[in-house]
Formats: structure tokens, C-alpha cells, sequence
């Protein structure tokens, strides 16, 4: 078993600042699970908590029904893999890769049969005998998760892998991540801050904001039924318009808008969330929800955006072909049949079940 238990975790610095607070999670055996969050979440310091890298001011940590807590690092059985690649300059791929597993005191026949087992994994067989210097930023990202590899641990830790790489590189390093994992059904644990990359490696995803975990569910879970503001905001690109109103009588009301939201368990000040990709052009045919004066379209070719004021507050809507809009035009908008968000106005923001 290589289930991960975060039992009531906190970390609390010497300054008194809390990094994460009363954290409790469970990463299933096999599965792929995301932290992600803004920057100063605590994402990073839970995923080093869980790596013996940060000591763990209170709670339990668990790698199967171990508790781990007191042990070093490398008595975990957990590898981890570091946004800087963290690779010797002056020893070649396969020093490298098989670096950890000689200081163990492994057999050099076993070292160069999960070297080269690795190395197929992640095509990087004619690389072996090239040094660091002379691969591209892509390749020493698959050798620093190759060493990890031939450790054969009973978990993955990653700290924001690609974050060093160029879009087009994360992306092709996304869709070889995806496939190792299908291949070795390794628990992994992997910290983000791009929302991306959350959405399409994750099987689950642990949301977090100032040290709290805010909702851990699937991504599409997520995406439709976010538990309040923070992660609505955060889940989803372009981000979730919010307008300020209140609910009277089966209606949001603002100085902008009025939408039957039907009958809700609430009454008073709500914020009303809409995705930009749930926005439509309101055609003849069809009753505006409002209209706005548009100011900056981008036409990318599957997709258009247009960017709009809406009562003093910046909005965004998304279409996914182009349509004869420009700046300075005034367009109507509806709204695909109940595809928005209903929040409670107060800080925490909490999901109006509609």
C-alpha cells in the first residue's frame, strides 16, 4: 500500500506564521493527486512536509500505515522531483540516474537494468552518455524524473516541475508525465500553481488558499460545482465574472442584470458567478441579459475573447468561433441555460445550492 494520509497537519514557523493549518487529506494508492494554489498557499510546504524536507509542527503523516513523521527523508521511500532538475553538471545521464542507487549500495547490474528500463520509459536512451550542458531544458526535466524513476518508490512527489520550461515544452512534458503514470500507477503527489496543468493531470485536486484546503474533488467537479468564491475563481481560464446583487423574490438583481435564478435558500446580498465560456451572443431571437460596450477583442482562431466594462467592473466573455465584434461596438449577452453561480456575499463566499 502506498495510500498517503495527512492527518489534522499543521506547520507553524518560529515567527509564529502558519503555513498550513489542521490540513487532512487522503492520496489513494495509485492515484494522481494536484495541489494547487496561489503562490504563499502552502502547497509547496504540505508537499515537503510529506518529504521529510519541513518538520511537521503538528499532526500525521502516513505512507501506508506507517507514520512517518521522524523519519529522514531518504527512509520515506518516496522520490521527489524539483523545479531546478537538481542534476550533477559533471557526470553524464546515466551517472546521473543511477547516482541515488549507488549510494544505497545497489548491485551495478540492477543500477543499469532500471537505468536503461528508465531510460526507454522516457526515450531518452541516446542521451545516456551526454551531460547536463548539453540537453535542452525538456530532456534534463525527463532525466531529473528518470532518477526518480529507478528508485521505484511507493511515491512521486513533484514541486512545480515545468515551471522552468517554455508553453510548448510544458505542454509536451504534461502529455509524457500523463502517460508514465498510466504505465507505472505510481501514487503521485504534484504541486502546481497553473490551473492547466491541474485540470489535466490530476484524477483529484487539492485546492488550497493561506494554508487552508478549500475543496479536494475531481476536475470537472471542480469546474461545475466549485464550494465557494476562491476555488471558483481560481478553477477555469479566462477566470469567473462575479457581480455583486442580491437575491429577492426567485431573482438576482444588480444595477446590471436581473436572472431567475429560481427558488434558492437564500435571500440578500449574493455574488452571481458566470464563466466566460458561458456567456453567448444574445441574437435577435433571444432576450439579452444585458449589453455592454466592448473594448478589447483577441480572435486566436479556435477561440475568440472579448473583454468588457459591465457596470464599472471588468468582465470577459469567450466564444469558441468568431463573430463580427470590435471595439467600441455595444453587444448583448445571454447566458447558456443555467450555467452560472449563485455565492453568499459574506468573506467566506460559500456556494447558494440553486
Amino acid at each position: 500500500m502506498s495510500q498517503i494520509q495527512l492527518e489534522n497537519i499543521v506547520k507553524r514557523y518560529e515567527d509564529g506564521f502558519v503555513a498550513v493549518k489542521d490540513a487532512n487529506l487522503t492520496i489513494e494508492d495509485g492515484e494522481f493527486m494536484v495541489l494547487v494554489g496561489p503562490s504563499g498557499c502552502g502547497k509547496s510546504t504540505t508537499l515537503r512536509m510529506i518529504a521529510g524536507l519541513e518538520e511537521v509542527t503538528e499532526g500525521s503523516i502516513l505512507v501506508g500505515e506507517k507514520r512517518v513523521n521522524d523519519l529522514e527523508p531518504g527512509d520515506r521511500d518516496i522520490a521527489m522531483v524539483f523545479q531546478n532538475y537538481a542534476l550533477y553538471p559533471h557526470m553524464t545521464v546515466r551517472a546521473n540516474m543511477g547516482f541515488g542507487l549507488r549510494m544505497r549500495g545497489i548491485d551495478k547490474t540492477e543500477i543499469e537494468q532500471r537505468v536503461n528500463m528508465a531510460a526507454e520509459i522516457l526515450s531518452l536512451q541516446t542521451l545516456l552518455e551526454r551531460k547536463p550542458r548539453e540537453m535542452s531544458g525538456g530532456q534534463r526535466q525527463r532525466v531529473a524524473v528518470g532518477r526518480a524513476i529507478v528508485r521505484q518508490p511507493s511515491a512521486f512527489l513533484f514541486d512545480e516541475p515545468l515551471s522552468n520550461l517554455d508553453a510548448k515544452l510544458r505542454v509536451q512534458m504534461r502529455t509524457e508525465l500523463a502517460k508514465l503514470h498510466q504505465t507505472l500507477a505510481t501514487t503521485t503527489v504534484y504541486v502546481t500553481h497553473d490551473q492547466v496543468e491541474a485540470m489535466t493531470l490530476g484524477h483529484r485536486i487539492t485546492v488550497m488558499n493561506e494554508g487552508v484546503i478549500q475543496q479536494v474533488d475531481t476536475p470537472l467537479a471542480l469546474y461545475r460545482k466549485p464550494i465557494n468564491q476562491f476555488v471558483a475563481g481560481f478553477i477555469g481560464s479566462p477566470a469567473m465574472n462575479f457581480i455583486h446583487g442580491e437575491v429577492t423574490d426567485s431573482e438576482f438583481r444588480s444595477a446590471a442584470l436581473r436572472l431567475n435564478v429560481g427558488h434558492v435558500n437564500h435571500a440578500g446580498d449574493a455574488i452571481l458567478g458566470i464563466r466566460p465560456e458561458d456567456l453567448i451572443h444574445a441574437t435577435d431571437n433571444m432576450d439579452p441579459l444585458f449589453t455592454a460596450a466592448i473594448e478589447v477583442v483577441e480572435r486566436m482562431g479556435h477561440e475568440t475573447v472579448i473583454y468588457f466594462q459591465l457596470n464599472g467592473k471588468s468582465m470577459v466573455a469567450r466564444f469558441d468561433d468568431d463573430i463580427a465584434a470590435y471595439p467600441g461596438d455595444n453587444l448583448s449577452f445571454s447566458i447558456k441555460e443555467r450555467r452560472w453561480h449563485l455565492f453568499d456575499a459574506r468573506p467566506e463566499g460559500r456556494r447558494i445550492e440553486c
